[in-house]
């Protein structure tokens, strides 16, 4: 059934990706005004320098600005992380657009800290009614980007809302709750944010909505699901994925591809990060530990953060249809516990009593002495050896409409329909994938021989959905003396990633293919097919 008996493909590699000029590599860099307050200070190669300097000069493009309402209590003591409010966020856009930089704007509505846990009023409007919100939503939205505006500082990308899985502004704009109409009121704030954006600068600015739960497509396929039968425009889809508390990479990819597909958008990793020691700056024990690190599986060190991140990165620039669109490192530059994540009026607003200091030291991409670590290149170079894919028409796109793509050769038993092996639109990646099924039992297979390989060990990955009753169904690597297999699970509803690992390769030639051995009417679809050199 399966041989080497057609004439090897001489390999030149279908994919090699660097960053293009659109692709984001952003830091989120808040704090900043406050570490510099505090006394900060960074070093790049032991020559101190502006911070945003270094992150410019290693390719950084982006910075993400979030803004407060008015985090200060009424006696004008500070709630501390950053004091984001409109004159310290202006104040950064202009040093950051200086540069050349962009700007990305993360509108809370609330006067600090909001996430899936918390999505708290501000002061100013606690008491009003949802009308009365809904109004304030866009009031508020458009005085802020009507002064940014003025002081030309205008953001290039706005985000409405930050980690909105449980919604916004409690109780009306929650996710979930009682009464109903839950989804009709958060959609409503969110269309009065999108307007200001649309009624201050009527150019195009790439609007976000964001979650957190990267590696959780129900939670994302839920939440946009009930937000776009609400008519909802919006560009961009943010994630927020640590590795440690968002599953695994492959659970990220499943994720960012098949809500791309789903929705049409780009997505984006607007938050992430990665220890570079188990160590502490401060008494406040920190979110990342030794814990965290064996979950996510690099190493607490600076080659491990950089791994990671090169990882991460991959992982995105792979979304098909290039919707993955980039990264934003979360607070790089907070690397000591001289700004705490809340003062006593912070947490007084908030209702909680909690240690000061920084539970995030380890995780910037300076140390703790201020000095720019590995991670810092993620800026500017990514992983290009790993983003390289050997496969020859992955997608199936060339010599789709003739039923037998480019590059690719079909095997069916006898007694199996030629055209148990087609390619069919509504695709993963791009127009085409390739489909499996015919309206009696089958078996058939297709693959490709690949040589001028270097020696070593690859990774072969493929992208499935599935339906019905399978005798046999995989992926596989075949060389001279060995076959590797992974069976493909029998999925419907979704894009699901089949991963071979450990491929190895030892006189350049490899053979990779999928072989589908079925009963009647079931069905394999098959897209976005990967070698890659580990």
């Amino acid at each position: 059934m399966l041989s080497f008996s057609i004439a090897f493909l001489a390999v030149q590699p279908a994919e090699a990706a660097g960053y293009d000029s659109s692709f984001i590599r952003g830091a989120d860099i808040s704090t900043l005004a406050d570490m510099e307050k505090a006394g900060a200070k960074y070093y790049e190669n032991g020559v101190q320098k502006d911070p945003l300097q270094i992150l410019k000069d290693n390719g950084a493009n982006y910075v993400r600005l979030r803004i407060w309402n008015d985090p200060k209590d009424a006696a004008g003591n500070s709630y501390g992380a950053g004091t984001n409010d409109l004159k310290t966020t202006i104040d950064l856009a202009k040093r950051a657009k200086a540069k050349g930089m962009k700007v990305l704007l993360d509108f809370h509505y609330s006067d600090f800290w909001v996430d899936p846990g918390k999505q708290n009023l501000p002061k100013s409007w606690q008491g009003l009614s949802f009308e009365q919100l809904n109004t304030k939503v866009y009031d508020y939205t458009h005085s802020v980007l009507a002064e940014m505006k003025k002081q030309n500082v205008y953001p290039d990308m706005v985000q409405i809302g930050n980690e909105l899985n449980s919604g916004m502004l409690w109780p009306h704009g929650k996710s979930w709750g009682e009464g109903g109409g839950e989804f009709d009121r958060l959609a409503a704030f969110l269309k009065s944010g999108i307007k200001a954006v649309k009624d201050t600068e009527p150019k195009d600015t790439t609007l976000m909505l964001h979650l957190a739960e990267g590696g959780n497509y129900e939670t994302f396929k839920w939440w946009f699901d009930e937000i776009t039968a609400r008519n909802v425009e919006y560009d961009t889809i943010g994630i927020s994925y640590y590795p440690y508390w968002h599953g695994t990479l492959d659970d990220l990819e499943t994720n960012m591809n098949n809500i791309s597909k789903r929705y049409g958008k780009d997505v984006m990793v607007v938050e992430t990060a990665y220890g570079h020691t188990t160590g502490n700056a401060d008494a406040k024990e920190n979110a990342f530990g030794q814990e965290e690190a064996a979950t996510a599986g690099y190493a607490a060190t600076p080659k491990g953060q950089h791994n990671f991140m090169q990882d991460l990165v991959t992982s995105i620039q792979q979304v098909p249809n290039k919707k993955g669109t980039g990264f934003f490192y979360w607070e790089p530059l907070w690397n000591n516990g001289k700004v705490s994540w809340a003062t006593t009026a912070g947490m007084n607003y908030l209702g909680v009593t909690d240690e000061p200091g920084n539970e995030w030291d380890n995780q910037a991409i300076f140390d703790f002495n201020g000095n720019a670590l590995d991670a810092v290149k993620i800026f500017g170079t990514p992983n290009a050896a790993a983003q390289t894919n050997y496969a020859k028409n992955p997608s199936f796109e060339s010599g789709a409409s003739s039923g037998t793509p480019t590059d690719w050769t079909k095997w069916t038993a006898a007694g199996t329909t030629g055209t148990a092996v087609k390619t069919e639109a509504d695709a993963l990646d791009g127009n085409y994938k390739l489909s499996f099924w015919d309206a009696k039992a089958y078996e058939a297979s297709i693959y490709q021989q690949l040589t001028g390989l270097q020696n070593g060990t690859y990774k072969l990955t493929a992208w499935v959905k599935a339906g019905g009753v399978h005798s046999t169904s995989e992926i596989y690597a075949k060389s001279a003396t060995t076959q590797l297999k992974q069976a493909i699970p029998s999925v419907a509803s979704d894009w699901t990633k089949v991963t071979l690992d450990d491929v190895k390769v030892t006189d350049g030639k490899i053979e990779i293919g999928v072989y589908n051995k079925a009963q009647a009417n079931a069905w394999l679809n098959v897209d976005h097919i990967k070698l890659q050199k580990k």
